[in-house]
């Protein structure tokens, strides 16, 4: 990528996060749709565009994008040798982006999602079932939000069985991290094994989790639930690391340029659902940021070892003409320095955490209000007005609160 369209670029993605900071993701979405689109990041386009689209509840039309997506990540997810060629002579840039494995795993989360706001819940079931398939195809990330998503499918199909299974995979995979069990989380396990007295299984996560109280199965039964997710932030954008080095031997100029993650807070710090007079307190379920950085992380020795291997080709052809042409010797010195540009593309539309809540109420028809603690923006209360539940039911809402700032931008 040239210098020239990293700036269109970053113009690019500076008035979409603009876009978004002032909750007018519309704007944002015509912005996208404006700039001319390069084949290699057609999937990165596809990506926000469905999220877009969500943030706008149009939760069909978003799942029509994401399926494009996947469709496209499948075909890319064997890199042809002329890209990888194109990587090594240029930069990474050149290649077509393929979404990292925890995108790809977010996107079926963010399908299910949808389909469970639509009631669609024997789809949102086959979304869950691929997303396992997925996740034993990549087993080298765990994603505790993904499994907790997945139980809460199971669970709108009335599957307890099939629901316990994935939230004793989303413990696993938060005591993986050494992450603090989410409550909700464990009054669910508490809950269903008891319910499918697993009684040896039950006394454990009694003693584990050292709580009196947790909602019976049969209570659950009797009442409607209504579960509220907000995409809190935004994620952090990458930016360019580069070290320029001058050789003392035969003065050419070298460059080694990596992407990083800037570091960002979100301003809202929790949220409230009430109805009436009933209410109930956001928790922290994802971390998404931190997802993205451990998988830059793991990722970072085959960037290393792609950059000197570009450096190394490029140097060649400048020590190759610097005795017969050193005019063209030293253009192709500074060629080298200008097209060594660190990949700082990914799926910038996404949010920073996810928050989860779940209020129980009697059946009928209930106005809801969900109330962001910390937001800067006027319109901080979203309403659902009149929504029939009915007993056993569980009803989902999701709100998009990108209210954010960069803290640092430095590696």
């Amino acid at each position: 990528m040239t210098q020239s369209a990293c700036v269109s670029v970053t113009l690019e993605r500076d008035e979409i996060e603009n876009y978004l900071l002032a909750q007018q993701p519309e704007q944002a979405l015509s912005t996208l749709e404006s700039h001319q689109l390069k084949e290699r990041n057609k999937s990165l386009y596809l990506l926000d565009k469905a999220m877009l689209l969500r943030m706008q509840n149009q939760f069909e039309d978003s799942n029509k994008v994401f399926e494009k997506a996947k469709k496209l990540t499948r075909k890319l997810d064997a890199i042809s040798l002329r890209e990888q060629a194109a990587a090594i002579s240029i930069n990474d840039s050149q290649r077509s982006y393929l979404p990292q494995n925890f995108e790809q795993v977010l996107v079926h989360c963010f399908q299910a999602i949808n389909h469970l706001q639509l009631q669609q819940y024997a789809d949102a079931r086959v979304e869950v079932l691929q997303l396992s398939e997925l996740l034993k195809q990549k087993d080298d990330i765990q994603m505790p939000f993904a499994r907790y998503l997945s139980g809460l499918v199971f669970e709108s199909n009335q599957e307890p069985d099939n629901a316990l299974i994935s939230y004793r995979k989303a413990y696993q995979a938060y005591s993986s991290y050494s992450s603090a069990i989410p409550l909700i989380l464990k009054k669910d396990l508490l809950r269903l094994t008891d319910y499918l007295q697993l009684n040896d299984e039950h006394q454990k996560f009694l003693d584990e989790f050292d709580l009196e109280v947790w909602p019976k199965q049969q209570d659950i039964d009797q009442q409607a639930h209504a579960v509220a997710v907000v995409f809190n932030g935004l994620m952090p954008r990458k930016h360019s690391f580069e070290i320029n080095v001058q050789s003392p031997s035969d003065g050419q100029l070298h460059r080694i340029s990596t992407p990083f993650y800037e570091h960002r807070a979100a301003k809202v710090y929790g949220a409230e659902l009430s109805s009436e007079s009933l209410n109930t307190s956001s928790e922290l379920i994802a971390q998404l940021d931190n997802q993205a950085r451990t998988a830059l992380n793991n990722e970072m020795p085959s960037i290393i070892a792609r950059t000197i291997a570009r450096v190394s080709i490029k140097n060649t052809a400048v020590d190759e003409t610097k005795d017969n042409l050193p005019l063209l010797s030293l253009a192709l010195n500074i060629a080298a320095i200008l097209t060594e540009q660190a990949d700082t593309r990914a799926w910038n539309t996404l949010p920073q955490q996810v928050l989860i809540m779940r209020l129980s109420l009697p059946a009928g028809n209930h106005d809801l209000k969900l109330n962001l603690l910390g937001s800067s923006l006027p319109d901080n209360i979203q309403t659902w007005k009149q929504v029939n539940m009915t007993k056993g039911e569980s009803r989902f809402f999701s709100y998009h609160s990108p209210d954010s700032y960069v803290t640092q931008r430095k590696p």
